[in-house]
């Protein structure tokens, strides 16, 4: 009987030696969370002194920092181009090109306006027109200039064609009308590489309308069905040449605005809230740390 106890008052101590280690590596736990609170309530003082100064220094320099104004207007490529691409698209019938259909869609066409947008040309007008030069301060050239303008100019196309323009600047006037502008010169570019296909598409038409008509003055030479093609070709040429003259002629908007530029009554920059809260949280962290790191400083040099 008094083995079967000891038997049995061994298996009790077994088991709760067994579990004396899990236990201790809480109690371990626990006395190690409660430290690091007790680290933290320590230094609580320069915690609180250095997230203080660093969200009023913040908050003082976002005070200080120059606001920016953002404004934005939208454009589409005119009905008639749609409409064009449309009907060269199903004129193909059969015949599908993967890059001719590409071409065909509007987001191309959107994708198309951007890099004219974004071309030296179109940058170089507004800086010439608007003397920005001057209104950025900068004497290093038209390079710098440029590229100022550049990062305060954003282009988006959307899923649905629509291009957007948003400008930057710390005046909100001359940011709607820099943005404006932008829509003006796109039309003025759009108008010049327009005229001058039109112009190579005419002077095409009326070289292969000639050869057609030289061909045809020996009418008699050629076999009725070739003779028949040459006549239908050259009527055909006919009215395209017509429609080549009329396209080089016309001065046309050659984009439609959605929507204009509005002079924005919110800055969009700085984000002081932003700032601020930023400032803080990096502020705590950085605190935190630090009383960590004196903390066992103090630790190692009493060992």
């Amino acid at each position: 009987m008094d083995d079967i106890t000891r038997s049995q008052g061994g298996i009790d101590k077994t088991t709760e030696n067994i579990g004396c280690p899990s236990t201790r590596q809480d109690v371990d736990d626990e006395m190690n969370l409660v430290d690091y609170f007790r680290v933290v309530a320590k230094h609580r003082r320069m915690i609180f002194w250095i997230c203080t100064i660093a969200v009023i220094t913040t908050a003082i320099v976002s005070l200080i920092l120059p606001k920016s104004y953002a404004a934005t207007t939208s454009v589409v490529p005119p009905v008639d181009v749609l409409q064009k691409g449309v009907g060269m698209a199903g004129g193909l019938g059969a015949v599908k090109s993967p890059m001719l259909e590409k071409m065909m869609d509007i987001t191309s066409i959107g994708d198309m306006y951007v890099g004219i947008l974004q071309s030296r040309s179109v940058a170089d007008a507004l800086i010439e027109r608007f003397d920005l030069a001057a209104v950025y301060k900068i004497k290093n050239g038209v390079s710098a200039v440029r590229k100022i303008l550049q990062n305060r100019t954003s282009f988006e196309v959307t899923e649905e064609g629509i291009v957007q323009i948003t400008v930057e600047d710390r005046d909100p006037c001359r940011a709607a009308v820099l943005a404006d502008a932008y829509v003006e010169e796109l039309d003025r570019q759009n108008k010049r590489l327009f005229v001058g296909q039109a112009s190579s598409k005419k002077v095409f038409l009326e070289n292969r309308l000639r050869e057609i008509q030289v061909e045809l003055s020996n009418i008699d030479n050629i076999p009725s069905r070739e003779a028949k093609i040459k006549e239908m070709l050259f009527e055909l040429l006919t009215r395209e040449f017509e429609i080549a003259k009329i396209e080089e002629a016309k001065s046309m908007p050659t984009i439609q605005v959605l929507d204009n530029a509005v002079v924005p009554e919110k800055r969009c920059k700085p984000k002081r809230t932003r700032m601020v809260l930023f400032a803080g949280a990096a502020a705590l962290c950085v605190s935190v740390l630090t009383a960590f790191v004196r903390e066992h400083i103090a630790k190692t040099s009493l060992s």
